[in-house]
């Protein structure tokens, strides 16, 4: 029998000319699959999990992650003399927005069409701790050969907003360590973090291990800095020096060269998660996902910057738009 929520939830498939081909439901707005033209075939760039298994899986699964994506220190917010209580759920800490935070909730379709779809979210005042209300909309779309994620939202009172797709991909098509990957990041600053992933200072310049503004190989160097050991990989916020002549924040290579990802965006900050945890989640197949099958890009905000001005300023106020775009761009036959 049918939970309440799954007898709501909504599963979504667009596609484009192009020869993409998205999945999706509406709780959390989970991505299920994309598919990518790759040579004469298709390649499932993304993991994922049979719907009925959603509700088993604690990795933020492709879900949108909110109200504020990372960690919040302490799991309170401070404004103006006035503290907040926020719901924890890694250890004393708030991650992803809560223990019930947007990846647990049903969306709701306002716009369909083949390439593209809009979801809706209302979120009440005082939901995990958050003050105010928060309207959220949120597009997916096919554009030729991308997966563009577009995110708007608006409050009634001040609230830090920080909201992001928490994709895990695989460029090679097929279940495999993400390690043998290549993977270039446009970034010279990263934040160092404690062991239960808050930030330890400012952004600090990249070295050894931790540089990727050159192309390597993510066997290379693995767990050769002791930021790395810490996190049992990379679970680091990158802060991307983009531009308009240099617009790409990150680069990602499948195992085989065959099929490149792009990643642009208009956010100060690039989560990059090797997937350090994700033994025994649900995958599509019986058989559990192991650590290392995928990597998160998540462009966001940074962490823990609402009570610390140092990391930027993500309070939204009332009458002002938040507006989060990334595109996630493929391209083909690069060895050819």
């Amino acid at each position: 029998m049918l939970t309440p929520q799954e007898a709501k939830m909504q599963h979504i498939r667009l596609h484009n000319p192009q020869g993409m081909t998205l999945e999706l439901m509406t709780t959390g707005a989970a991505l299920l699959s994309l598919q990518v033209p790759v040579g004469n075939g298709q390649r499932n760039v993304l993991l994922g999990c049979r719907p009925e298994d959603y509700a088993r899986q604690h990795c933020y699964l492709n879900a949108m992650v909110g109200r504020f994506a990372n960690r919040i220190a302490d799991a309170q917010l401070t404004r103006q003399g006035t503290t907040y209580p926020l719901t924890a759920n890694q250890g004393t800490n708030c991650l992803h927005g809560g223990v019930e935070g947007f990846d647990r909730r049903e969306l709701q379709v306002v716009d369909q069409q083949a390439d593209r779809v809009t979801l809706q979210l209302h979120s009440v005042d005082g939901d995990q701790g958050f003050p105010g209300d928060c309207d959220v909309t949120l597009t997916y779309a096919l554009e030729q050969r991308e997966l563009v994620i577009d995110i708007q939202a608006t409050v009634n009172q001040p609230c830090p907003v920080n909201l992001t797709s928490h994709a895990y991909f695989n460029l090679d098509g097929k279940r495999s360590d993400i390690r043998h990957h290549r993977l270039q990041v446009n970034a010279s600053h990263y934040l160092p973090i404690d062991a239960a992933g808050i930030p330890l200072s400012a952004a600090q310049p990249v070295e050894g291990a931790l540089d990727f503004r050159s192309e390597r190989q993510l066997t290379q160097q693995w767990l050769a800095h002791p930021q790395l050991i810490c996190a049992k990989g990379l679970d680091h916020c990158y802060l991307p020096d983009i531009s308009e002549a240099d617009p790409v924040a990150a680069r990602l290579t499948s195992a085989d060269g065959q099929l490149v990802m792009e990643v642009r965006t208009n956010q100060p900050g690039l989560q990059i998660y090797t997937g350090n945890y994700l033994a025994g989640e649900p995958s599509c197949e019986n058989e559990p996902y192991h650590d290392y099958e995928g990597i998160a890009l998540e462009a966001q905000q940074l962490p823990d910057s609402p009570n610390r001005p140092e990391l930027g300023d993500p309070w939204l106020l009332p009458g002002q738009i938040y507006h989060h775009q990334t595109r996630y761009s493929f391209l083909t036959h690069v060895n050819s």
